[in-house]
This record gives structure tokens, C-alpha cells and sequence, in this order.
């Protein structure tokens, strides 16, 4: 089998919470056979500390960890990665096309390879 990219946006109170929210989305959507190359393959993330993606576009540093083959985030079968999107404009977006605004919680973005 082999590995593809994949990347999920997903609102939660907690990052905990909006991971199992995007398994949970993924899984609706692409089955429960696995092998989907999406985060419905993972069991757990690792958050991205906020320094290093400060000022940046966080979809733009995602794939740029993918590239560059990041340790964090580099294994099918390892952890995704997760990036607090809130207050972009990705996340208002996000939260608007969901019905959640004035909900609290945060946009979270996962990525990482999934087995395929």
C-alpha cells in the first residue's frame, strides 16, 4: 500500500475534540474498509507549536512540512499534524460555511500522509 498526502480542516472545543470530529467526517465520507488516504487512517495528531507557523499561511507551512518530509508527521502509520487556523481567514471562512460562528472553539487544520 501505498502513502498520499491529506489535509482536514475541523472545529472543536479542543484539538481533541476536532480531531475526532474529522476522523469522524472522513470516516462518513470514505467508509470504514481503510486505505482511504484520509485522516480516518490516523489514531492521533501532534500539534505544530505556534511559533513556527506565526505570521504564516498554514495550509502553505503544512505542505511545506509534507515536502520537506518533516519528522513529526512523515509516517502513514505516525501521527497527523495539527495547526490552529483560528483567526485566519481560512477559519472565518470555515466557521461560516458551518454555521459556527459566535460558537467557542478553535479551526483546526490536519495533515499529514495517510496509507492508501
Amino acid at each position: 500500500m501505498g502513502a498520499v498526502p491529506f489535509e482536514a480542516l475541523a472545529f472543536g472545543k479542543t484539538a481533541d475534540e476536532a480531531f475526532s470530529n474529522a476522523v469522524e467526517d472522513a470516516t462518513h465520507m470514505h467508509g470504514h474498509a481503510g486505505y482511504t488516504g484520509s485522516i480516518a487512517e490516523k489514531s492521533s495528531f501532534k500539534v505544530i507549536p505556534k511559533q513556527e507557523h506565526h505570521g504564516k499561511q498554514k495550509r502553505r507551512y503544512a505542505h511545506q512540512l509534507l515536502e520537506d518530509g518533516d519528522e513529526r508527521i512523515r509516517s502513514k502509520w505516525g501521527p497527523a499534524g495539527a495547526i490552529n487556523c483560528s483567526g485566519t481567514t481560512g477559519a472565518k471562512r470555515y466557521r461560516e460555511q458551518y454555521g459556527l460562528k459566535g460558537k467557542h472553539g478553535d479551526v483546526w487544520l490536519f495533515f499529514g500522509w495517510a496509507s492508501h
